[in-house]
């Protein structure tokens, strides 16, 4: 049975540190994390937790956060999580390129807590 957190975050990263100093910083602020180090194991999260939005990298190996995204879009179940880039790739069309195939918004590395915080409460529509 799916279970739904109206805290939970699913945050994709393949680097552990920035991973775990993402959590930590959701987790302060009284956020729930779950953890994954790549699209095809945010899938494996999503077979048994529904949270309230995905934080995700864009280049990781196995399942990309692009090809992440895209999937989640062909899923009637899974479509309407908001879904955030967090990634080094900068450039406008990466930006665009996110935005274009359904990110409801994308953050580039390195980024301020306080910046990611407002994202997540925006995106959340601070619940």
């Amino acid at each position: 049975m799916l279970q739904m957190n109206s805290k939970t975050i699913l945050v994709v990263e393949d680097e552990p540190f920035i991973l775990n100093n993402i959590c930590t910083i959701l987790e302060i602020s009284g956020y729930s994390c779950s953890k994954a180090g790549n699209g095809q194991e945010a899938l494996e999260v999503l077979q048994h937790q529904i949270p309230q939005l995905i934080l995700c990298d864009v280049m990781m190996p196995v399942m990309n956060g692009f090809e992440l995204l895209e999937h989640l879009q062909s899923s009637e179940n899974l479509s309407s999580i908001p879904f955030c880039f967090l990634s080094a790739r900068a450039d406008v069309i990466d930006i665009d390129n996110g935005l274009s195939i359904g990110a409801k918004a994308y953050i580039t590395k390195p980024f301020l807590a306080k910046d990611l915080l407002q994202t997540v409460q925006k995106l959340l529509g601070n619940i």
